[in-house]
């Protein structure tokens, strides 16, 4: 899924050819990952952590594995479960603002060479006691309490912005808007003159004018995307009501994510296609619906209406929806036209939650059904923006689209046995 940085691309080609190679791939992923909070891809990730992970087992391996199990030389972490351990690199990635090279070594990400991935061990083990001799082991403290954005955490109190400017104050720092975390609180009751939400989900589907003939539909929509390290293009394809594919284009290569109304798959250039598991998978169920919200009454386990807040100008509707896999999304609905606006969600890991947040903008008529031709996802490093341009509709698609691609090595695998099994 704000202004759009592109200053990174003029920096590539200054710096030389192997450097150039690491940043476009680090430009794919956080499309990719940009994805994920409107379109579950890893969103948070450098292209070379997957690329270098990949290379330390098999892509698949992790399920039912602990990180120690499924990785090499994983100390800190190795009991957690292995799908979550991307999540976790993703956060501090995040939460520090550096890059994967901070720590490991492109291609060696096993390699203990560099002293600072000596340091994050020790950073972890710490904060694990904290919570554990404070907090009764509930996360409380993680990297973001301390780090805000910083690869070494402040020591001192700054002054406040305008103060520095030599403007007076009153002695309080003011504060820049920023994306609110999506709260879990369960507690709170609707106010008796807000509507339910199998009011607000009726008005909505009435507002993008949902028929039964959606039910036998397909879609093939072509746009843009543009974030805060370049520009691609995207193709994506969709049958009601839960497979869908799509296809992003960059300078480096072509990176495909689908999902076939059971398994949701990632592929990279050159590269296997790689299950997607945990909160990965859920966002990835959720994006493939026909309609933005689609899922929404099977996705979450309760739902409650709790206010009316702004979003861009306009009265909206908030509601509280818990997942039956664990977590929470805040969803907003304009007051008004019934239109879905926004998506609030938290990505867990086991160091801490990082926000995503999700706009929908420019609802258009796509042979009778409302779909938003604006997209804005929303993370802690940058906004990327999904426009299309063109969408056309009952198109013939072949479902094995959808479905994830065989792996590489079990296709030579086959071809060696059936050349072995001829006269």
């Amino acid at each position: 899924m704000d202004a759009i940085n592109h200053r990174k691309e003029s920096r590539i080609v200054k710096l030389r050819p192997n450097k150039r190679v690491i940043i476009g791939k680090r430009f794919v992923l956080l499309f990719i990952t940009a994805l994920a909070i409107w379109m579950p891809i890893e969103l948070m990730a450098r292209a070379s952590t997957r690329r270098g992970l990949d290379a330390v087992r098999g892509v698949d391996e992790e399920a039912q594995k602990t990180a120690g199990e499924a990785f090499k030389n994983i100390q800190v972490l190795k009991n957690i479960p292995a799908d979550q351990l991307l999540p976790s690199m993703r956060y501090m990635v995040a939460v520090l603002g550096v890059g994967c090279d901070y720590c490991h070594e492109h291609e060696h990400f096993d390699n203990d060479d560099k002293p600072t991935k000596q340091r994050a061990r020790n950073m972890m083990k710490m904060m694990f006691a904290i919570n554990s001799d404070n907090f009764n082991g509930t996360r409380e403290v993680t990297c973001f309490t301390c780090h805000r954005g910083a690869a070494k955490a402040a020591s001192m109190a700054t002054l406040p912005v305008a103060a520095v400017s030599g403007t007076a104050t009153n002695g309080s720092a003011p504060q820049p808007e920023k994306m609110a975390a999506p709260s879990t609180d369960s507690g709170g009751a609707a106010s008796a003159s807000l509507p339910t939400f199998d009011q607000i989900l009726t008005n909505y589907e009435k507002a993008i004018n949902v028929t039964p003939a959606v039910k036998r539909a397909t879609r093939v929509e072509q746009g843009t995307v543009d974030g805060p390290r370049g520009h691609g293009t995207m193709e994506t394809y969709r049958t009601f009501s839960d497979s869908a594919l799509a296809i992003l284009h960059v300078a480096n290569g072509t990176t495909t994510e689908g999902y076939d109304g059971k398994i949701g798959w990632t592929q990279r250039a050159g590269g296997e296609a790689s299950e997607q598991r945990g909160d990965e998978l859920m966002r990835t169920r959720q994006w493939a619906g026909f309609y933005p919200g689609e899922t929404f009454k099977t996705d979450y386990a309760r739902t409650e209406v709790r206010a009316k807040e702004s979003v861009n100008g306009r009265d909206a509707y908030v509601v509280m929806g818990w997942w039956n896999e664990g977590g929470a999304d805040r969803i907003y609905f304009d007051a008004e036209t019934g239109l879905l606006l926004r998506v609030t969600h938290r990505i867990e890991s086991p160091l801490g939650a990082l926000p995503l947040q999700t706009d929908y903008d420019d609802y258009r008529d796509v042979n009778g059904l409302k779909i938003p031709f604006t997209v804005r996802v929303m993370r802690v490093d940058g906004t990327t923006m999904y426009s299309w341009q063109k969408m056309d509709t009952n198109v013939l698609i072949d479902p094995s689209r959808y479905e994830k691609p065989p792996e590489k090595a079990m296709e030579k695998t086959a071809e060696r046995k059936q050349e072995k099994q001829k006269p």
